[in-house]
């Protein structure tokens, strides 16, 4: 009988496995139908958030020079966020000028939107080009900036929102695109929220900054190596600054191949 028992739960055990490389198998495959290429790509796409997450883990066994080096203020993952982000803010535009011109102006104003959220973000990354150009904070913001630049994320009592705000826009990424296309009542507006929903394939781009940011805005992390969870926010960003890229890049090729 416990012989019976064992060789049950081997089975079940076995189909369980089965069930989640079946599960993984279609998810590839659907984002390879996604981009138009192979399921080793999609593969290597879905894997990028990862791999630059646990970069981040690496450069920080490596030292405080290596990871300061990798998240530090305007480093590597700082200065690859302005990219991807003043890159996703020029695409949104292109795809909101293509669409005002075929008179879909409900969507053209809506990535009109987004074009202003990207755009914002990208100035307040960069502190409006005051590391750039040298310009001086003005006093006013010098007395409530908790790095006395020009910017408002940095604000006190303002930070706290930005940090929401992100948790949000993860949970949106990573939420939608799972359960949006399954209600049968949306349907009739399927077409519509595939504008304005990110491609399944993406969503780890956004899961792992949500995740991220639900056990910091929760302090389930705790209060230890406060230094390395505040840097390594900036490797969380990048992440997002490329879904957002890649939701762009996506979204125009689509438009391309509608046209």
């Amino acid at each position: 009988m416990k012989q019976i028992s064992i060789e049950l739960d081997t089975c079940e055990r076995a189909q369980s496995a089965g069930r989640v490389r079946l599960l993984m198998v279609r998810t590839l495959t659907c984002a390879a139908r996604e981009w138009g290429v192979t399921d080793v790509a999609s593969g290597l796409l879905m894997s990028i958030p990862f791999l630059v997450a646990l970069s981040g883990i690496v450069a920080a066994l490596m030292g405080k020079q290596a990871f300061v080096w990798f998240a530090g203020e305007d480093q590597f993952a700082e200065i690859l966020q302005v990219v991807f982000y003043g890159l996703a803010t020029a695409l949104s535009f292109i795809i909101a000028r293509r669409l005002s011109t075929r008179g879909e102006r409900r969507l053209a104003c809506l990535y009109g939107l987004l074009v202003l959220g990207l755009f914002f973000i990208t100035g307040e990354e960069i502190s409006w080009g005051q590391r750039i150009f040298g310009w001086k904070t003005p006093p006013a913001l010098m007395a409530v900036s908790t790095q006395g630049e020009m910017n408002i994320h940095n604000i006190q009592g303002v930070q706290s929102f930005f940090k929401w705000m992100q948790l949000l826009v993860g949970a949106y990424g990573t939420i939608l695109p799972l359960t949006i296309f399954r209600i049968r009542a949306l349907q009739r507006f399927r077409r519509v929220m595939s504008w304005l929903v990110p491609p399944a394939s993406l969503v780890p781009y956004f899961a792992i900054t949500f995740m991220w940011r639900v056990a910091r805005n929760f302090s389930l992390l705790g209060h230890e190596h406060l230094y390395f969870q505040h840097r390594y926010n900036e490797v969380m960003e990048l992440n997002l600054a490329m879904g957002f890229f890649l939701f762009g890049v996506y979204q125009l090729r689509r438009k391309n191949h509608e046209d």
